[in-house]
Order: structure tokens, then C-alpha cells, then sequence
């Protein structure tokens, strides 16, 4: 009788202690530019290098899912992280990145935020932005701003979309966006606007 209550109990911690999967397929969005300027408006976002933005050379529509911000008091605000799909050996989030006298931050392809090591004065914020449900829009929480998008490469057409905080001196020419997501099931087969099939 002790070996039986001994195999039980063993099975039941054993039990107890597995993991409880989440979401064995989470919600995945495409993002995209909104604005008044009709050559960016509609614009699917990829990844050139670590940047994103709009890029002919991206190979494919870049699509992300949100999880609570690992920050306790982040998450309790119902701000997100932004992981990139699909999700491989190492983990990826899109975050601002940028020296923060300037005020002016790239949004960039981070591989593992958490463990990553940026120069002294970059900051690296991937736990502070926030989903809008009804606008359907992704604001960042962690300073008053702008999304805006600034022309990237010698092609032309191309662009790398950042964050302008209010206080924030340019005298480079850019254009106000709106970062908007749309989930990929209504999107279909995203296609960039240089006919990149994702």
C-alpha cells in the first residue's frame, strides 16, 4: 500500500509541477502605416537589418503577438510587449531604440531584449507600448510623442519609421504616421507594396 500512495503522489506532483501551456496559437497582427500622405498610408511594415519601416529589399510583411509587459506595473497598466512571429530559438520584440538626449528612437527588431547590451545613454524600451482596440493602433507609453517616418536609403520609397518625442529637435524632413495592426486571419497573404508575397 505505501508503494501505490508513493507512485500516486509521485505522478500527482509530477503532474502539478508541468507546465500549463498558454495559447498554443496566439493572435498574430501585420502592421501598417496610416497617414495623410498617400504614398505612406496603407504601407505594410518589414525589417531592414534590425530596422523597420518600409523597405523594398524586406522579405516579407512584418507580423508580430502581444504579451503582458514582464514589467509587474507595466503589465497592471495594460501596456505589451511586441514579440516578432513567427518565433525561432531566440526569442525577438520590436522596441525603441535611440539615445535618449536626442529624442528621437529607431523602432527596431531586438533580439532577446532582456539580455541585450546597448552603449551607455541608449535606451532599449520594448515593455511600454499600448494596443488601441478601437483605433486598432499601437501607441508607446513610455514618453509623450509621435510615430513619424523618415526617408531611409538612396532608392527612394523607402522609409524607417521612429518615435519623436515632444521635446525633440529635428531638422531632417519626416512625415507623421500612425502605427496601426490588423490581424493576419482578415489580412490574408499580406503582400508589401513591392509585391514580397509573407
Amino acid at each position: 500500500m505505501k508503494w501505490q500512495t508513493f507512485t500516486l503522489s509521485l505522478f500527482a506532483s509530477a503532474g502539478l509541477a508541468s507546465p500549463v501551456a498558454l495559447d498554443a496559437s496566439p493572435k498574430v497582427y501585420a502592421l501598417r502605416l496610416s497617414s495623410q500622405t498617400q504614398s505612406l498610408n496603407g504601407k505594410y511594415l518589414g525589417v531592414n537589418g534590425t530596422l523597420v519601416g518600409v523597405y523594398k529589399n524586406s522579405p516579407s510583411v512584418l507580423r508580430f503577438y502581444p504579451v503582458p509587459s514582464a514589467d509587474d506595473k507595466k503589465a497592471d497598466a495594460g501596456l505589451v510587449e511586441l514579440h516578432t512571429y513567427p518565433s525561432g530559438a531566440v526569442d525577438h520584440a520590436l522596441a525603441l531604440v535611440g539615445a535618449e538626449s536626442h529624442g528621437l528612437m529607431d523602432l527596431t527588431d531586438v533580439v532577446n531584449p532582456a539580455a541585450s547590451n546597448f552603449p551607455k545613454g541608449t535606451k532599449c524600451d520594448w515593455t511600454s507600448f499600448s494596443l488601441n482596440k478601437n483605433k486598432n493602433s499601437v501607441a508607446y507609453a513610455g514618453g509623450s510623442g509621435k510615430w513619424v517616418a523618415f526617408p531611409s536609403g538612396t532608392a527612394g520609397g523607402e522609409w524607417s519609421v521612429k518615435w519623436k518625442s515632444s521635446t525633440a529637435m529635428t531638422i531632417e524632413t519626416y512625415m507623421p504616421v500612425d502605427v496601426v495592426y490588423e490581424e493576419v486571419e482578415k489580412v490574408g497573404p499580406v503582400t508589401s507594396e513591392f509585391g514580397v508575397s509573407s
